[in-house]
């Protein structure tokens, strides 16, 4: 049997292992069970002594680490089978989504005075971000082991402004630095004026910013599960919606088998210390979603964050029209009512919808009534915004005229009563 040890800090939360059948292992320390700091690291794995067996273990550690093309590129970096999580979660598990890390024994996390930045000049930027694509979170690379779920090429760093760091040896990351998609024309301002659309229209999301270096250019989103404490990053627990519900990331689409917008609200609404508040930000996200055309809004893309041990909605993140993009999926990832062709969306679809998530139909047609009518309200302001900052009009215009005509297309077609 093969194990990893799982930290919070430099407490050893548990132990995962491995046996010889590749079945996967979790169990709580009696450290952690009996510390006051104790949190469950998921709602799939609450605290309880004994140990937790195969699908939901596996399922909650897996979901940690890189997926599709962007696995198979960091396990030929790294020299392994891009099938092995066991192995890859002991190569690049020191910084991850949340506040855990995972280490082989006897290695223990580095404490916070040990906390190692390499400093990279503009050029050494540039560099790295052009390599993002052939080496993504700089697998392999001697001192980094980090690791970021999700399909997307990517990099976490420490961001200073103006100045960006390499954390070293499991230091924790400030920030995700996500390079220009291939083939996508205009993903990074795509990216970012919706998230800056998002904010103005009061979703929860966290700040972003289009950062140029040389020939490169990439967007950086401020991490969320972490802050600062004294000068120093602090980790802050968050598991997404699949971890949440003890799922595969190869479930995190509808369509394949994985959780619906009712399965959703239906964990927050179990698990929230703020229900009505998380409940009210999970609809706009849905609304926003269908009103910006963002058809890939699927389970990994909600969380939750542990705030002590209290739970709450994390910010929204990941959020672009996809639509305008012709070699992406047109359906949205989860069904509106179970229709999930945009286009075809009716009054009846958002009436089906409200029953689901168990709210009134008037309360719901109010709610995307006003939703539509702030939406439309800001766009402008918010493409100039994004103008002025980034002296740029590369915004694909597509977006924009997308986003006004779904708003006024919902305008029609639900109507307040």
């Amino acid at each position: 049997m093969e194990i990893l040890n799982v930290f919070f800090g430099q407490t050893r939360v548990g132990s995962l292992s491995i046996n010889s059948r590749r079945r996967f292992s979790f169990e709580y320390s009696r450290q952690w069970l009996e510390s006051p700091e104790a949190f469950r690291i998921s709602v799939s794995l609450p605290l309880q002594e004994g140990a937790f067996l195969h699908d939901t273990v596996k399922s909650f550690f897996a979901n940690l680490l890189p997926e599709s093309a962007v696995r198979k590129l960091i396990s030929k970096q790294l020299g392994i089978s891009d099938k092995n999580d066991f192995a890859l979660l002991k190569r690049i598990g020191g910084e991850c989504a949340g506040a855990i890390s995972i280490l082989p024994e006897p290695e223990m996390p580095e404490s916070s005075d040990q906390y190692q930045y390499l400093p990279l000049s503009d050029e050494q930027l540039a560099d790295i971000i052009a390599q993002i694509p052939r080496r993504p979170l700089l697998a392999g690379r001697e001192g980094i082991r980090m690791s970021l779920a999700g399909a997307q090429e990517k990099l976490a760093l420490f961001y200073k402004d103006p100045d960006f760091y390499i954390p070293m040896n499991g230091a924790p990351s400030n920030a995700i630095l996500k390079p220009a998609m291939a083939h996508f024309q205009g993903s990074v301002e795509n990216e970012c004026f919706c998230m800056m659309l998002a904010d103005s229209v009061g979703l929860n999301v966290p700040p972003v910013s289009i950062v140029g270096r040389g020939s490169q250019k990439a967007l950086v989103v401020k991490r969320y599960d972490r802050g600062f404490d004294h000068g120093v990053v602090r980790r802050i627990h968050q598991e997404d919606f699949c971890q949440a519900l003890g799922l595969s990331h190869e479930l995190k689409y509808q369509a394949d088998g994985g959780p619906d917008l009712k399965a959703c609200f239906d964990l927050v609404r179990a698990y929230s210390a703020n229900p009505v508040k998380d409940l009210q930000q999970l609809l706009e996200w849905v609304f926003f979603n269908v009103l910006i055309g963002n058809m890939d809004g699927h389970a990994k893309n909600l969380s939750l964050m542990y705030q002590g041990k209290q739970i709450r909605l994390a910010p929204f993140y990941d959020m672009m029209c996809t639509d305008i993009y012709e070699d992406l999926s047109q359906k949205l990832a989860m069904k509106i009512g179970g229709e999930n062709r945009p286009e075809w969306i009716m009054e009846r679809h958002w009436h089906k919808f409200a029953e689901e998530i168990k709210i009134g139909k008037v309360v719901l047609r109010k709610r995307l009534t006003d939703f539509c009518l702030k939406l439309v309200h800001q766009i402008d302001a918010a493409q100039t915004d994004f103008i002025e900052k980034y002296k740029s009009d590369i915004l694909p215009e597509d977006v924009i005229i997308r986003i006004r005509k779904r708003a006024e297309g919902a305008l029609k077609t639900i109507s307040v009563r």
